[in-house]
């Protein structure tokens, strides 16, 4: 690992095997909550809740957290239809209980989960841990707990339930 951060192959150098697991988006987001956590120190909740930065997409990602306040970016890079290979947000709402917001039919909402998920991040309500792996940070549990599943029922409904 030593060896690979050091090489000179440009700024954002990826290997094809890094961009096939959406190593270059997944790291964009790892830096987006890196940067938050360096710069929110006292911005509070409040001022995040008030200012509404948030997309809807945003809110519905923090209230299936609420509970586990797991988060992981996944991708099915074996799919034959092109939009089902998109990068997905996967949020486990119950123990081995978690959602997929990814549908090969509606790309455009894929999409937009994944843009309030850089949302959550960009607002230090997310912190990276490792690889694909995200939670809400302590500041993220505290917003969570302010939305209720039923006001996005509609954009919760978009996900498909997974059991592992």
């Amino acid at each position: 690992m030593l060896q690979r951060n050091l090489e000179t192959g440009g700024q954002h150098s990826s290997s094809w095997n890094d961009l096939s697991e959406g190593a270059a988006t997944i790291l964009g987001f790892a830096n987006l909550c890196s940067l938050a956590i360096a710069n929110l120190k006292d911005i509070t909740v409040d001022d995040v809740f008030l200012a509404d930065p948030l997309s809807d997409e945003a809110k519905a990602i923090l209230a299936v957290a609420a509970t586990r306040g797991t988060i992981d970016i996944r991708a099915n890079r074996d799919s034959f239809d092109s939009a089902d290979r998109f990068l997905a947000v996967c949020v486990e709402q119950e123990l081995n209980q978690r959602l997929l917001f990814l549908k090969k039919e509606d790309p455009v909402q894929t999409i937009r989960f994944l843009d309030g998920f850089r949302e959550l991040c960009q607002n230090g309500l997310v912190i990276h841990h490792l690889n694909k792996d995200f939670s809400l940070s302590s500041r993220g549990f505290e917003m969570a707990r302010r939305f209720s599943q039923s006001d996005f029922a509609s954009l919760i409904e978009f996900a498909t339930a997974l059991e592992h």
